[in-house]
């Protein structure tokens, strides 16, 4: 006996939206700043550091101790500092003072630009510019230069890629007018020394492995942690704007 050959159809195969590998519930919002806690920091993996043998000596009074061969930060010192840090962020904001988000690692490079656009201020995504503090006007004549990408491409006769993507780096202190009154670092970038030659505040994160030498304000935490990037972008971001809120709503009175 023949065997019938299999019933084709014309409609495409329906998968239940549920069964999707995709499909991943969105994470949940950090609370206010007011309101966080131990076991936030915990959920965002902020407390793991390096191993002890790249542990450095000034980060020793942030560690609780080690634990499957790497160091463990103190969540309560994590905690405290950031509040301190929402704090003083906060209150610059109130005054009318302007912040510069600096990052050089890839994988920051667009957190940082969501940073500068969603507050409002500026964002660098590359290696420290020299002379960007110390030296301004000479060195925002220089950025100036190398955003004109149209004059670039007639002085050579050509538009090369390295030109399109430094003229990108370099679009988040495209109208930054004067020096900033913050610098928040998200990572180990190598500022030079020149915010401390400005008098110039620097909010950075610190692991186990840094030194916070040119850090005014510290955040010891876990500095491989997507997650907590996030959860600290989110508080920044809120922090910043109820310090503008709060000096638009007084202004009325």
């Amino acid at each position: 006996s023949k065997v019938p050959p299999p019933t084709t159809t014309s409609e495409p195969l329906r998968v239940p939206p549920s069964s999707m590998p995709h499909d991943f519930p969105p994470p949940p919002l950090p609370p206010p700043p007011d309101e966080l806690n131990i076991g936030d920091l915990t959920r965002a993996r902020a407390f793991l550091g390096f191993q002890p043998r790249n542990t450095h000596q000034e980060s020793t009074r942030y560690l609780l101790g080690t634990v499957a061969g790497h160091a463990i930060i103190d969540p309560e010192e994590t905690l405290y500092s950031l509040r301190k840090v929402l704090q003083f962020v906060k209150k610059v904001s109130y005054s009318g003072g302007t912040f510069l988000f600096v990052s050089s690692q890839p994988q920051l490079a667009r957190l940082t630009r969501v940073l500068g656009e969603k507050t409002g201020h500026y964002s660098l995504v590359k290696k420290w510019i020299p002379g960007l503090l110390t030296n301004w006007e000479q060195t925002r004549k220089s950025v100036r230069a190398r955003q004109n990408v149209e004059q670039i491409a007639q002085k050579s006769g050509r538009l090369r890629q390295s030109d399109l993507l430094r003229a990108i780096d370099y679009k988040g202190i495209d109208k930054m007018v004067r020096p900033p009154d913050v610098i928040v670092r998200l990572d180990s970038t190598n500022l030079q020394g020149e915010p401390a030659a400005k008098c110039i505040p620097v909010v950075s994160v610190v692991d186990t492995s840094q030194h916070g030498r040119e850090v005014d304000y510290p955040i010891p935490a876990n500095a491989n942690s997507i997650r907590f990037y996030h959860t600290l972008s989110y508080l920044l971001v809120r922090s910043i704007k109820e310090g503008a809120e709060l000096r638009g709503d007084l202004e009325r009175f």
